[in-house]
């Protein structure tokens, strides 16, 4: 096959990266926004006990995912993402089989965080291959991936009102399975990638990462993460605490969800009018001020008016995070530098968000560690804003084969 896909091959596979966004945040959807309350009401858990088991989660996805990453690029990256997501939607779909006992319970869910935990950033970096030279439409592209989310969230609420949240492992481990048969008729998607001429080069994490503007920028992302990740990952128990019913933690997450696919379409002109610097600044910033005002007001009612800011921030945030790592990386490397920004973003960070946060919830309450949090996040939009360069510049790939 040529550098070039034909036509009809490429819409299909543009197609085809549509399909398997909606399907993967779809299973997301259908789980994240009421794991951690399952955890709380069904298997009551402390919050320590539960940012633990989060923040272990996040430690192996941490190991695993620039593994993940060189593994996906030295291969056939669709089937190596087709193998994580088969696996991982059979780990998931005995967790609930097995919660009876917490070593087992847990043993099972780090597996799970291992197989899974780098899907999202090996299919980024799939997406970005196949639209070559129009990777600035890749907003478009991922909005489908909210549109699954905030359907899957807001309809699954309501229903595990009715059924019991344990139903939810069943729900995503379909999906998943679903998102693996698809991941595996990508054949091809590499085919666009636009990969320099040398494919042979050897580099190593160190080099990939030898560019100061990239950690700097994973510096400041680290701190807005570990708020934006907490503050997340807590909502539900959050909402449960200051009376918020299951249907409307489905629907605060389907809300900012929806908020998310508009953003997502005019992204590329956001960014082309303002710069990847700019655009992240804004983003991160309302990531930190909607926690602080969540701690200030905690109004079940004004939860719902306040995830728009999380929406927008979101959209922005990937689109804009995503697009400057993989300007700042040598293009052959684009899923480890995709897998580093997800380590770090949700890996590390959610490390230390869960941690704070769980601990923070039982020792000084839900609202106290929701204002801490933001102020934390306002914190590295601060220094994003101060450290950050605002040009983005490649690796050169000569430096990468020294």
């Amino acid at each position: 096959m040529g550098q070039l896909l034909q036509p009809v091959e490429r819409r299909k596979l543009r197609s085809l990266i549509s399909l398997q966004y909606c399907l993967i945040f779809m299973a997301n959807g259908a789980m994240f926004p009421f794991f951690n309350l399952y955890l709380r009401k069904i298997l009551s858990w402390s919050g320590t006990r539960i940012g633990w088991v989060m923040a272990s989660s996040s430690v192996v996805i941490m190991l695993s995912q620039p593994l993940w990453g060189r593994i996906s690029d030295a291969s056939e990256k669709h089937k190596v993402l087709a193998f994580a997501l088969a696996v991982g939607a059979c780990l998931v779909f005995i967790q609930p089989l097995v919660a009876g006992s917490f070593l087992v319970f847990l043993l099972v869910r780090l597996l799970h965080s291992i197989f899974t935990g780098s899907t999202a950033s090996m299919f980024d970096a799939i997406a970005l291959d196949v639209l070559g030279k129009d990777k600035d439409t890749y907003g478009r592209y991922r909005l489908w991936g909210s549109l699954g989310f905030a359907v899957a969230a807001l309809f699954m609420g309501k229903v595990y009102e009715v059924i019991g949240f344990s139903y939810m492992f069943f729900v995503n481990a379909a999906l998943i399975g679903t998102a693996s048969y698809v991941a595996f008729n990508l054949d091809g998607a590499s085919s666009n990638s636009g990969q320099d001429p040398d494919k042979t080069a050897s580099a190593e994490l160190k080099k990939v990462l030898a560019n100061p503007a990239l950690l700097v920028l994973l510096g400041g992302i680290f701190l807005v993460q570990t708020a934006n990740s907490a503050g997340e990952t807590f909502l539900g128990v959050y909402l449960d605490a200051i009376g918020g019913s299951s249907a409307m933690i489905g629907s605060a997450f389907a809300m900012m969800a929806f908020v998310e696919i508009p953003i997502f379409l005019a992204a590329p002109r956001i960014v082309e009018w303002f710069g990847y610097k700019r655009v992240l600044v804004a983003s991160t910033a309302l990531f930190g001020l909607k926690l602080v005002l969540n701690a200030l007001f905690p109004i079940p009612w004004l939860v719902l008016l306040l995830q728009p800011m999380a929406g927008i921030g979101f959209a922005l945030f990937q689109v804009s995070a995503v697009l400057m790592v993989d300007a700042l990386v040598p293009r052959q490397f684009r899923s480890t530098g995709q897998a580093v920004l997800a380590t770090t973003s949700w890996s590390l960070a959610g490390i230390a968000g869960n941690l704070l946060s769980g601990t923070l919830l039982d020792t000084a309450g839900i609202l106290t560690a929701f204002g801490i949090g933001g102020c934390v996040g306002l914190l590295g939009t601060l220094f994003i804003h101060c450290f950050v360069p605002r040009k983005a510049e490649r690796a050169p790939v000569v430096d990468l084969k020294t």
